[in-house]
């Protein structure tokens, strides 16, 4: 049955859900502002406490409701219960956004995916200078933030895996989904301008060197998670040479060079490798 569902063209309705962690209040409620408009309706997921008086006024009475119980639940969790709500209220699409994520073109986006049909396909924006002027190509990835997913490709794939409580999500969807035959697309006259982080510079003798000064709990989900994704499902070449570059190279030298705690960060990338290899060792039936 789902198989034969996601070939029809029902009305294109959304749900969007924006996760807020300790939230630059003015910088979110830009990004909510630059696409609110589209959509039916906002779930702003709580995972720490926010003022949601700030971002009440920002639509129309009704069409943002808060969640979560503003404990850290990380961003899976969120995305799943938006993901049953969405099922739940007969919505088409999900639109997953991160806090400090601002669109420019949302309208030209949806216009495009409307005009195109549903069909077999999912959808992103291009992010920062990697946009496109016009038109549209196949994705060789996307980031969870701008993300337009049909509600039953969610469902044949079953959510968002919350054992990824953050890193490595966006690619195991992307991944599983193009291993169940559906289709990635970038969309040209638009762009999503994102923050990776928080960029911090620091001068190693006469070089300016830029890190984002990633805790070792988070590179050690960043290297377990995507190497997971890596090793579970055909066709990751691209993901693999761009894991490499950053992971092998760029990362581990601008920390060993311009970071403090050199010594558990380099311990978390060692840890996530050996326990993502473990992991797949357990779980070998879950892997295409």
């Amino acid at each position: 049955m789902i198989i034969f569902e996601r070939f029809l063209h029902p009305m294109m309705k959304i749900l969007a859900i924006a996760t807020a962690y300790h939230p630059d209040t003015e910088l979110m409620k830009k990004s909510i502002s630059s696409y609110i408009g589209g959509v039916d309706r906002l779930l702003i997921w709580r995972n720490s406490p926010i003022d949601e008086k700030e971002f009440e006024a920002l639509a129309g009475a009704g069409k943002i409701e808060f969640c979560g119980d503003c404990s850290n639940a990380g961003i899976s969790v969120a995305l799943n219960h938006a993901w049953r709500y969405a099922r739940d209220g007969g919505y088409s699409h999900l639109l997953t956004m991160d806090q400090d994520s601002l669109w420019q073109g949302f309208e030209a986006f949806t216009d495009f995916v409307k005009k195109r049909g549903d069909e077999d396909c999912f959808y992103a924006p291009g992010v920062n200078d990697e946009s496109l002027e016009s038109g549209f190509e196949e994705a060789e990835t996307m980031i969870t933030s701008g993300m337009l997913v049909p509600v039953g490709m969610l469902d044949e794939i079953g959510g968002y895996r919350e054992d990824f409580k953050v890193d490595g999500i966006d690619n195991d969807l992307f991944y599983h989904a193009k291993a169940l035959g559906w289709r990635p697309f970038k969309v040209g006259g638009c762009t999503l301008h994102q923050q990776f982080g928080r960029l911090q510079f620091h001068k190693f003798l006469r070089w300016r060197i830029g890190t984002l000064n990633y805790s070792a709990e988070r590179i050690y989900s960043i290297y377990r998670n995507n190497y997971i994704v890596i090793r579970s499902y055909p066709g990751t070449e691209p993901m693999k040479k761009r894991f490499r570059k950053s992971c092998f190279w760029n990362r581990p030298i601008r920390i060993l060079l311009a970071e403090k705690d050199r010594y558990a960060k380099f311990k978390a990338m060692f840890r996530g490798i050996r326990d993502a290899k473990r992991w797949l060792k357990e779980n070998p039936s879950v892997t295409f």
